[in-house]
């Protein structure tokens, strides 16, 4: 009985992204289960797209459940990279995975950081563990959100923050989705804060950091906040970077026996 664990992100092109974040969060997961091998699928056809340019191939999820198959593996979780339960996951896992339920004894998808109200106290704890405040300074940290219906993740995520009096701002990229930017910046301005530590609310870089994060063009949220008059300092690596991070998927896959 062969059993595998298929770690499953949107993906990213830079380099130093995919091997500081989505492959050591992989690598995370191989250490935590030693026994079961773990391989990688990205959703993103644009990313594979643009990594096989580059003479790299990353398999798509159908491709590497096919390879599992003719690897003679009968027992395959997947463990989706994604912080909530979007579209992405909706479209490119959940749908894609019912069409290989029958091709193994068990195919079992697991959840994303913050598919549930609870998962908040988890992602909070890890967060007031990664980011460490100068005084005066609060966090605002950017998600991507979603585009074709409103998550409330993220809110649920502030409002716990908020519960607690742990000085944390979130928002997201997507401009059909909110939080979005003017939210943010009310809820800054209200309180009075002065000081930001900026940083994604992503799994890695990438271009949402590099440009819509902290990019030089005027409408980067960097920029954005500088102009309202805020003094922003960046943290821009990617979650999966950080050791604390990574458990979270340890802990997502520890929920199934498996």
């Amino acid at each position: 009985m062969k059993k595998a664990i298929l770690f499953t992100s949107f993906g990213v092109a830079s380099e130093q992204a995919r091997h500081s974040c989505i492959d050591a969060a992989a690598q995370r997961l191989q250490a935590a289960f030693p026994d079961v091998t773990v391989r990688q699928a990205y959703t993103s056809v644009f990313i594979r797209k643009k990594l096989a340019a580059q003479g790299i191939h990353v398999d798509s999820l159908p491709e590497a459940l096919e390879r599992l198959q003719a690897d003679g593996f009968t027992q395959v979780i997947i463990q989706p990279g994604y912080l909530t339960a979007g579209e992405e996951y909706e479209k490119k896992v959940l749908q894609v995975a019912a069409k290989y339920q029958q091709v193994f004894e068990r195919l079992l998808i697991s959840r994303p950081i913050m598919e549930k109200n609870e998962d908040s106290a988890d992602v909070l704890s890890v967060l007031e563990e990664i980011f460490s405040l100068a005084p005066g300074e609060e966090l605002v940290l950017v998600g991507h959100g979603s585009p074709h219906q409103h998550n409330p993740a993220y809110e649920n995520l502030q409002k716990l923050a908020d519960k607690e009096g742990v000085p944390l701002h979130i928002g997201v990229i997507e401009p059909t989705d909110t939080p979005d930017f003017a939210e943010v910046l009310t809820r800054l301005q209200k309180k009075g804060v002065e000081k930001i530590l900026l940083a994604p609310l992503l799994l890695s870089g990438g271009s949402h950091v590099n440009e819509d994060i902290a990019g030089p063009a005027e409408d980067s949220w960097l920029n954005r906040l500088r102009a309202a008059g805020l003094t922003v300092r960046t943290r821009l690596q990617g979650l999966g970077e950080f050791t604390a991070f990574q458990q979270l998927y340890v802990k997502r896959l520890q929920e199934w026996d498996f």
